[in-house]
């Protein structure tokens, strides 16, 4: 069984890194090329995420409505004030620690973008 997690931590300071994350991810999803596929947001990630607009918001919304995300920081978030914007994405927050400890006790390779 093929357990992938995408570790995000690129946002304005690499969009690219960013948007290639959250396509590949969509393209893995729709083609169901691995068993499971999460999405941590972390850090610079988040708040990028917050601020998506178009084709971006709509590929995040995607992957939040079908569970590939899994969740974004919680103190990050709250630090930053975005808490709000993330929700509206459908995006969780959750406590990064136990979250990564939790996927990668469940044998989840990770990837960082």
């Amino acid at each position: 069984m093929t357990k992938l997690l995408y570790l995000v931590l690129s946002g304005e300071d690499a969009p690219q890194r960013f948007d290639l994350a959250i396509n590949t991810a969509m393209n893995l999803s729709d083609n169901k090329r691995v068993d499971e596929l999460k999405i941590l947001f972390l850090g610079p990630s988040e708040s990028f995420a917050a601020k998506a607009t178009g084709n971006r918001a709509e590929i995040i919304k995607k992957l939040a409505d079908r569970k590939v995300i899994d969740s974004a920081c919680v103190n990050f978030a709250k630090n930053m004030g975005i808490e709000e914007n993330l929700k509206l994405l459908g995006i969780n927050e959750e406590p990064f620690g136990q979250r990564i400890s939790a996927l990668l006790s469940e044998g989840y390779s990770v990837i960082t973008f």
